[in-house]
């Protein structure tokens, strides 16, 4: 189900601590495509600090293009599903344990939209055992939950939560994103 307003300050806040309460993972991405060399300078060590802080609460980490976003992008927009050589090596992907520490860190953010390079990773995603919960693509100020039941679709109405649907849509469990980082 797609959001449609900004999530922001004590949304954020609310919907961050009920993400943590509910998911056993969340999913970063660098990109370094389109980047000067100063930028991607700067990625390599927000990735790196990152890496330093949470090394204990790392489940997997891997390059390659192909993340929540760009596996919907390939179904709904028509996207290559065959990238040039060396593509593959711009973007790695982190997944990380939920746990209080990480916690601290995604709410010094208090913005879903402002998850972007160089910065901070991007398209902050929430995965429970393996399946995506909650993915964003910040850049486009898009994000999108999948809603387990219609109880979760209203207790998210009620912390702010603007849904673009006006009734909770389930998502068949055969459609959403899998990563197995267990």
């Amino acid at each position: 189900m797609i959001t449609k307003n900004l999530i922001t300050s004590d949304i954020y806040s609310r919907l961050m601590e009920y993400s943590f309460s509910k998911c056993d993972a969340i999913m970063l991405v660098s990109r370094k495509d389109g980047f000067d060399d100063d930028k991607i300078d700067c990625l390599n060590k927000t990735m790196l600090e990152l890496k330093q802080k949470f090394e204990s609460h790392i489940l997997k980490i891997r390059n390659g293009g192909h993340w929540v976003f760009m596996r919907v992008g390939e179904k709904e927009c028509g996207f290559a599903k065959e990238n040039p050589p060396g593509f593959d090596e711009l973007f790695e992907v982190i997944f990380l344990k939920t746990v209080p520490e990480l916690k601290e860190y995604v709410l010094e953010n208090q913005d879903l939209y402002a998850w972007l390079n160089p910065k901070y990773l991007e398209d902050i995603s929430f995965f429970k055992n393996g399946y995506c919960w909650l993915y964003s693509i910040a850049h486009e100020k898009m994000c999108m939950i999948f809603c387990e039941n219609e109880e979760e679709y209203i207790y998210l109405k009620s912390i702010g939560i603007e849904f673009a649907e006006d009734h909770f849509i389930s998502t068949p469990k055969e459609e959403l994103y899998y990563e197995n980082y267990l």
